[in-house]
């Protein structure tokens, strides 16, 4: 299972479902799901976000353990 992968998915399946609500809330004009829309945005973004960094560390990881195995 590559979990740089499923994150890097699932972040951008609740970012879209983020900016979706907070496009909706905003059209209805109801502030409180603006505010929610925007909260799971985030949150979606922040998951992109953390899979990128995960999946640079990890081959970095790669590339110290080959240098060390000289």
């Amino acid at each position: 299972m590559d979990l740089e992968r499923w994150g890097g998915v699932l972040g951008k399946g609740v970012a879209v479902l983020g900016l979706f609500l907070f496009l909706l809330s905003l059209f209805r004009l109801d502030g409180t799901g603006v505010g929610a829309g925007l909260m799971v945005f985030l949150y979606g973004v922040g998951l992109l976000l953390l899979s990128g960094v995960y999946g640079e560390l990890r081959a970095v990881r790669e590339l110290l353990e080959e240098v060390k195995r000289g």
